[in-house]
């Protein structure tokens, strides 16, 4: 996502072959260092936000407090278990199917120039077309990251039992978890709506800048609310999954590496 305060934009300059190359400056989304419009936190917004976050746990504990505490012995349960779920081949393979995601867009960002220059092999051998950017393959591997993602976590869940009745799902659990899905996902739309396709999938690092956005959801959650918004989606959408064997190999701890993850890439994109 290129709508970070430390992100770089790429313009493209052409050496004496005629070939194009790309140069980093220090110029940001069409701004110049300490050019960029002010971002206003909106303090009833963030209110908001967090009432819905808050509330449903206030409602869940009031109305099942069993529910709270299977949670809390999931939790425990979890730590005292990490040592053997940490080293079974089947959490490691999901581990490396959430990984894929974030060698692709380190890929991007980072070596920039390597992929740009793989976009032009594609178009050499005709994959991509003269119309399409590299925002437009970015997006492409965005549907195959997912498919490795979303694998990732189907594969762990059903390699160690089925999907659970919603009838056994705990109050608690479900108001909780689907507020954490809700807000995430709102956050996710917002993203999208914000600064498009060229700010979420890195147009900056290639020439093509998305709007600077100081409205919604940055004057809500000032760094990386795609993020945060896919971790909440993958906690709560975990908890409603949550069942006693699941907990116990690894299930939330796949939720954890993927938060991890996140963290991992908002470092990549701030630092380097």
């Amino acid at each position: 996502m290129c709508k970070a305060p430390q992100s770089t934009r790429v313009n493209g300059v052409t050496n004496s072959n005629g070939q194009s190359k790309l140069k980093k400056s220090k110029s940001t989304n069409g701004f110049e260092d300490g050019e960029k419009p002010e971002t206003k936190m909106n303090r009833p917004l963030q209110m908001l936000l967090i009432a819905t976050l808050i509330l449903p746990w206030a409602i869940g504990i009031k109305i099942d407090l069993n529910g709270l505490n299977l949670l809390q012995r999931w939790c425990i349960m979890t730590l005292d278990t990490a040592r053997d779920w940490i080293v079974q081949p089947k959490f490691i393979i999901a581990c490396l199917c959430l990984s894929v995601e974030r060698i692709c867009y380190t890929w991007v960002w980072v070596f920039t120039e390597n992929f740009q220059k793989f976009c032009n092999f594609l178009e050499r051998r005709g994959f991509k077309s003269k119309e399409e950017t590299p925002v437009d393959i970015i997006v492409k591997c965005f549907k195959i990251n997912k498919l490795f993602q979303y694998g990732g976590f189907a594969w762990l869940y059903l390699s160690i039992g089925p999907l659970p009745r919603y009838t056994s799902i705990a109050p608690l659990h479900a108001l909780v978890g689907l507020s954490l899905v809700l807000v995430g996902q709102i956050l996710n739309a917002g993203i999208y709506a914000a600064i498009g396709k060229k700010g979420v999938y890195y147009g900056c690092k290639f020439n093509l800048p998305a709007p600077w956005c100081t409205g919604f959801p940055f004057n809500v959650v000032t760094a990386h609310p795609q993020y945060l918004g896919s971790v909440l989606t993958t906690f709560g959408a975990c908890l409603l999954l949550a069942t006693d064997i699941h907990v116990a190999n690894g299930w939330f701890g796949l939720a954890l590496v993927q938060a991890l993850l996140y963290v991992y890439m908002s470092y990549v994109e701030h630092h380097l």
